[in-house]
């Protein structure tokens, strides 16, 4: 027996007021899903700022400040140097360790180990160049340096294989040295002959020692 108009219009209403119902109630489950999701993300964002990890491994760590400008490098490759007027400055070898920055962006010194010659570094720069450096060797003799540099003049500490000694110059060479090295050693001495054969004239032994005893060690009487 075929449903009244009625009757049918009756059985749509219930049906429509449960599928309401149905409707409602996933809306309210989505609407808490998605509070929750976004009280989740708040609380770790809170649980990261405030997290203590026991070690971080990364292949470099930038530091920047609120203007975004970078003022500290931590890396395992640390790329070259660059000064005033975007001055490129070479550093000659693959260096690891924390570069320092100034407001401008600036490279104003670091601490690094070089892979070349296995140095242990401190250096201190202006905007310009370098001005103070600290250096240890990596062999059992132990050698050290400390340089104090301006455009025109070096104070330099040194101990190593020729004596511990203290040295004044310019760009002439040698001023002063405290005590003063008379020979100097078969391994530094081979060291600046090579230099010599590879920048002849340059007078890099004449900038660490006294003209006299490079002279000796370079015209092979040392």
């Amino acid at each position: 027996m075929s449903k009244s108009i009625e009757e049918r219009l009756a059985a749509l209403e219930q049906e429509n007021a449960s599928l309401r119902k149905r409707v409602a109630r996933q809306n309210a489950a989505w609407l808490f899903g998605v509070l929750a999701l976004v009280g989740g993300v708040a609380v770790a964002g809170v649980a990261v700022k405030d997290a203590v990890f026991g070690s971080i491994k990364a292949r470099e760590v930038v530091v920047v400040d609120s203007k975004g400008t970078i003022r500290a490098r931590l890396g395992g490759d640390v790329p070259d140097a660059v000064m005033a007027g975007g001055r490129v400055s070479k550093r000659g070898t693959k260096a690891s360790g924390l570069i320092i920055y100034d407001e401008e962006g600036i490279e104003r010194g670091g601490y690094v180990t070089a892979d070349e010659g296995s140095n242990a570094m401190i250096t201190l720069d202006s905007k310009h160049r370098m001005a103070a450096i600290l250096v240890a060797g990596p062999d059992q003799s132990q050698a050290a340096a400390m340089s104090l540099i301006t455009k025109g003049s070096m104070l330099d500490f040194r101990a190593d294989e020729n004596g511990s000694r203290m040295t004044m110059a310019d760009k002439d060479g040698v001023k002063f040295q405290q005590p003063a090295i008379a020979t100097l050693s078969a391994g530094t001495c081979g060291e600046y002959r090579e230099i010599e054969k590879k920048e002849p004239g340059k007078r890099w032994c004449q900038k660490r020692f006294s003209d006299a005893a490079c002279q000796a060690c370079l015209e092979g009487s040392n």
